[in-house]
């Protein structure tokens, strides 16, 4: 069977289509009309015989191959992007390169930043966003906080934090939200969540257990590229996710979502604080590693780690 290998202009086009949900943003994000972007999602999808995106006069959605499709190709897309600006401007000497995950720069690092920022007007800060424990940019990268065992010997590793984790969903899910729901309604809802390897302890199985409930009578639903996207399903009521405690703080003030069930359990792995080995003293990011700890502690949903732990 021979297989039609799609353009890489169509596969930008739907890169930037499936993370925007929205033609419009696509377009103005590479730079094309919006009539450009609408026929390379077309040519793609007669490329390769399967519809990808949903379309209404109001919304885009991703359709199950989508779903399926659009992580790896997110990924390579992404890698050139990374890959092409890095030539384009080897050397930053005067920014520090942050890299975490989308999840922990989006719902936790980003909003205490401008305090940061304006207590050291000197100090300019990137923020790389990653959605592979391994996927490391060691050319552009000061320092990574991740919740990764350490195995990458081009880094030395701090423990930083561990935290809890539990199930969120809208408020429209729950007839009464003031009582939650009982574990016998959970079998009625889809379960969400981000692919897993099978190394890892996946976050539905370590709360299934302790809440003696079988994961073979749940209902599992869509697989999201990163936990950002699992928010934003369950903001739709579209299912149950699990939560990082630190991650949807906001969200439970604001009651935007609310916990059906009290029981929360430790996070399967810890978070560390990556650095490259043999890099030169940086006054900086001692800097910026100091006021982390600090933020670390003074969050009641983290539990800092001793460093030698």
């Amino acid at each position: 069977m021979t297989t039609h290998m799609p353009t890489l202009v169509s596969l930008r086009a739907f890169e930037a289509v499936a993370r925007h949900k929205s033609f419009r943003k696509a377009a103005d994000e590479i730079c094309v009309t919006h009539a450009a972007v609408s026929h390379q999602i077309k040519a793609l999808e007669t490329s390769i015989g399967v519809q990808l995106l949903e379309r209404t006069s109001r919304s885009v959605e991703l359709t199950p191959a989508g779903e399926q499709y659009y992580p790896p190709v997110r990924e390579h897309i992404q890698g050139i992007i990374k890959a092409t600006r890095r030539i384009q401007a080897p050397d930053e000497p005067d920014v520090l390169l942050v890299q975490s995950y989308a999840s922990f720069n989006t719902m936790w690092l980003q909003p205490r930043l401008a305090d940061f920022l304006q207590d050291n007007p000197n100090t300019r800060v990137r923020i790389i966003s990653t959605f592979e424990d391994g996927d490391y940019d060691a050319h552009r990268f000061d320092a990574g906080i991740f919740n990764a065992p350490p195995f990458d010997k081009r880094f030395d590793y701090s423990p930083l934090f561990e935290t809890d984790i539990y199930p969120v969903c809208a408020p429209e899910a729950l007839s009464d939200p003031d009582k939650g729901m009982t574990l016998d309604e959970l079998e009625s809802f889809l379960l969400l969540g981000v692919p897993t390897t099978p190394s890892d302890v996946d976050d539905w199985t370590c709360w299934l257990e302790a809440a003696g409930l079988s994961r073979g009578d749940m209902k599992f639903g869509s697989v999201f590229d990163n936990y950002p996207l699992v928010r934003e399903a369950v903001l739709k009521n579209h299912g149950i996710g699990m939560a990082r405690a630190p991650f949807c703080v906001r969200d439970l003030e604001r009651g935007r979502l609310v916990r059906p069930f009290g029981l929360s359990v430790p996070e399967p792995s810890q978070w560390y604080l990556a650095t490259p080995k043999n890099s030169a003293a940086n006054p900086k990011l001692a800097l910026f590693t100091k006021w982390l700890e600090e933020e670390i502690e003074a969050d009641p949903t983290m539990r800092s780690i001793p460093a030698d732990v």
